[in-house]
């Protein structure tokens, strides 16, 4: 057992007593619903599930333990039904424009706009614009999500085109950020200065989905892609800006991230599609050179060996017409639950991946159904109230799920003990110092760094 292993074990053990459960829930759940909840059954034992009855029937489906004064999490189960709850909260439908509400919260455009907008002109400004993606590699460096910023990887899926990435800001993160956002801005801050109780940041990663091609399982829209370029057996864009053309992509990963109470380090959760990728076998080392699995995915050809899968090459090369990049990525996903342990803990996820993936389809009024099809890979966050500044071994200190990638975003530096912690935490780098706020990297994005730290960070 690790030392990761032992703290988190320890600590869900002290709290176990506090879940808060209601079997007859779970019951009426499934009574009532089948399809993508047919493949999550409850684990034996008492289910993690939402006992909050009026909670499906409220207006917002705000998500649990972001009130100041309310209540905090204190169980693994607790940080699930956060998670799940965020989710359903920021994909549920707009009722004037017919789109997820994630979809009209502000990126990092606005924070870019010419003039510091107040939150009304940014709301304002994000319903009129469409989804613009951006090639991982392109982006603002704290924009990349950790780690496949730091390798420079581009994941290419099994069309040969790039995957792209998104964030989006809910107004709470926006607000703050803003304030902070820029060198002398960023001064201002304390180094105990922490994100507000409900501050939640987005990131969603976008494969393109083939002209005549249909895809059920995910969700799809259209968005602005700029074109992308040879450069030297890497890839780049022209820096145009209306180098882009118009593509339909489907969502196919999504962390979310937010501040609950008496947790400012933020509480990570991730979401994929289970067509993405295939899971490596129980006891298969990832370096194997058999098979991760017979069939074929969205991000993985049939029969390719774990050597050959979540692999940066060397050289990338594109055909700039088509935009057909080679070579592919063959993608397995490491750890089914982020490395989650002991099995009451597994449990927990799959009971709550069951009861919202088939509750989502009986409320069909308030939220696409395809949102159902999505499934929770695991949570992780610290124990309470001990957000330090100067803090860079955070990963260390993380409970739930130790080892928490996203295959999507997280592609190519799966490996036992990397976690959301490793890379966004409180240490300090180049010219700016150890700060409470360090954990957010769009706030950073605009500080000088000294690049031999910022590659280490």
């Amino acid at each position: 057992m690790t030392h990761l292993q032992r703290r988190r074990t320890d600590h869900c053990g002290n709290i176990g007593s506090a879940r808060l459960r209601t079997a007859l829930v779970a019951a009426a759940l499934f009574a009532a619903a089948a399809g993508p909840a047919a493949a999550q059954p409850v684990p034996p034992g008492k289910p993690c599930v939402v006992t909050n009855l009026g909670w499906w029937e409220s207006g917002d489906l705000k998500p649990f333990f972001v009130e100041s004064d309310g209540q905090s999490p204190s169980s693994d189960c607790d940080f699930q039904l956060w998670a799940w709850s965020a989710f359903v909260h920021f994909m549920r439908t707009d009722a004037k424009t017919g789109l997820p509400e994630f979809l009209l919260l502000p990126t990092y455009f606005d924070l870019e706009a010419d003039h510091e907008l107040t939150a009304a002109e940014a709301q304002a400004e994000v319903r009129q614009h469409p989804l613009v993606l951006l090639p991982r590699g392109d982006q603002p460096r704290a924009l990349d999500s950790f780690q496949q910023a730091k390798s420079e990887g581009v994941l290419v899926d099994q069309n040969g085109r790039a995957v792209y990435y998104a964030t989006h800001m809910d107004m709470g993160y926006f607000t703050f950020t803003q304030t902070y956002f820029g060198p002398t801005n960023y001064n201002k801050a304390g180094p105990t200065t922490d994100y507000p109780v409900g501050a939640t940041v987005l990131k969603t990663s976008w494969r393109i989905v083939p002209q005549g091609a249909t895809v059920n399982d995910a969700y799809t829209t259209t968005a602005l892609v700029p074109r992308l370029y040879n450069d030297n057996g890497k890839l780049k864009t022209s820096g145009v800006k209306t180098d882009v053309q118009s593509e339909t992509v489907a969502l196919i990963g999504a962390h979310v991230v937010s501040v609950l109470k008496d947790h400012a380090e933020f509480a990570w959760a991730t979401f994929e599609l289970p067509s993405n990728a295939p899971l490596l076998p129980a006891g298969m080392d990832p370096h194997s050179t058999g098979p991760v699995s017979a069939q074929s995915y969205a991000l993985y050809k049939g029969g390719t060996p774990a050597d050959h899968s979540n692999f940066l090459p060397n050289k990338m090369s594109i055909d700039e017409k088509t935009q057909v990049i080679t070579p592919v990525t063959n993608v397995f996903q490491q750890f089914e639950f982020g490395g989650a342990t002991p099995q009451e803990d597994v449990d927990d996820i799959k009971s709550a991946n069951a009861n919202f993936m088939a509750a989502i389809p009986i409320h069909k009024d308030k939220i696409n159904p395809v949102f159902a099809n999505y499934r929770l890979t695991g949570t992780t966050w610290l124990l309470p109230n001990t957000l330090k500044p100067g803090d860079g071994a955070m990963d260390e200190e993380a409970i739930g799920s130790i080892d928490l990638a996203n295959a999507t975003m997280e592609t190519f530096l799966q490996k036992e003990g990397n976690n959301c912690f490793w890379c966004h935490n409180t240490a300090g780098a180049g010219a700016y110092p150890g700060k409470n706020i360090n954990t957010s990297h769009i706030v950073t994005s605009k500080l000088p760094k000294n690049p031999a730290i910022e590659q280490a960070r």
